[in-house]
């Protein structure tokens, strides 16, 4: 099997073997899919897996002390095949584990388990981190779903945190993330036709937020819930009707980085034979 199709009353999701992503999530009550549609030369994804690193990596890869490891930007979880540990009409459990290529440039043995469950308002995932290695390692997480949003097509769209508010926004330049001194904190942040000029938009003090993406019109779209994750990012592309909402654990480089793993920022460290488990949520208004 190739893909996988889970469905409720109002939704209908696809989830693909390759990378465990979700590829379509069709909305029966507005027959319309919230997800954006993979598209070759301008974003050909819809809803990666990062893992085990978030962002770009300034050096190709990270330093494990003296060793180099040749990483991938956002890490090869989004390559490997996942295999079914569950699947019923609204539910799917999937796992992908290293394999002898993972290991040759990652020297650990892990495995990463994805859950997808729909619900009435829209879709609940999970991503648990196993640790079946001998030794601690270092990681960082996330999901990157791209919503089809007309954030260019109409003027006025804006993202809401609550209920406390959000350190941030901390601009991308380059792929890479400086923060300030001084975090700045605010409940409401505008989308305008500059905001992802240079890229993705980060925010931290977001385990727990609910964060509500609102039309022109004032009115609640999608409602995203990190309940695990400390970082949240916002990233489209100038002039596309594309709206990617990633809860990371985890973010892209600093520009003055030094490639050692230990130092990256947000870097989650795990015990070895344990396990960690992130969970987000989707929902989505009726009347959107």
């Amino acid at each position: 099997m190739t893909s996988w199709t889970l469905e409720n009353s109002r939704f209908s999701a696809d989830i693909a073997q390759a990378g465990g992503e979700l590829t379509r999530l069709w909305d029966k009550h507005r027959g319309v899919n919230a997800l954006w549609t993979a598209t070759p030369k301008i974003w050909n994804s819809s809803a990666p897996q990062l893992f085990p690193v978030v962002g770009r990596l300034i050096h190709q890869g990270l330093w494990l002390g003296e060793r180099f490891c040749a990483l991938p930007a956002h890490g090869f979880l989004r390559h490997q095949p996942f295999q079914c540990l569950e699947y019923t009409h609204d539910r799917l459990r999937l796992e992908a584990s290293a394999t002898p290529q993972t290991l040759a440039v990652w020297p650990y043995r892990w495995r990463v388990q994805i859950s997808f469950e729909l619900e009435e308002e829209g879709l609940s995932v999970s991503q648990r981190v196993v640790n079946d290695d001998d030794t601690t390692f270092a990681y960082s997480l996330g999901w990157h779903p791209g919503l089809a949003l007309p954030v260019s097509s109409r003027a006025g769209w804006c993202v809401d945190f609550g209920p406390g508010p959000a350190a941030g926004p901390y601009y991308t330049r380059d792929r890479t993330l400086t923060l300030p001194d001084i975090q700045p904190l605010l409940h409401r942040f505008a989308l305008t036709e500059t905001t992802f000029q240079d890229g993705a938009v980060y925010f931290r003090v977001c385990e727990g937020q609910q964060i509500a993406v609102r039309g022109p019109d004032g009115k609640q779209v999608v409602k995203v819930e990190t309940v695990h994750y400390p970082w949240l990012a916002l990233w489209g592309i100038p002039g596309e009707d594309l709206l990617c909402i990633e809860p990371l654990a985890g973010t892209t480089d600093a520009p003055d980085f030094d490639g050692q793993a230990a130092g990256k920022r947000g870097m989650q460290r795990l015990l070895a034979g344990q396990q960690e488990t992130f969970r987000t949520r989707l929902r989505f208004a009726v009347d959107a």
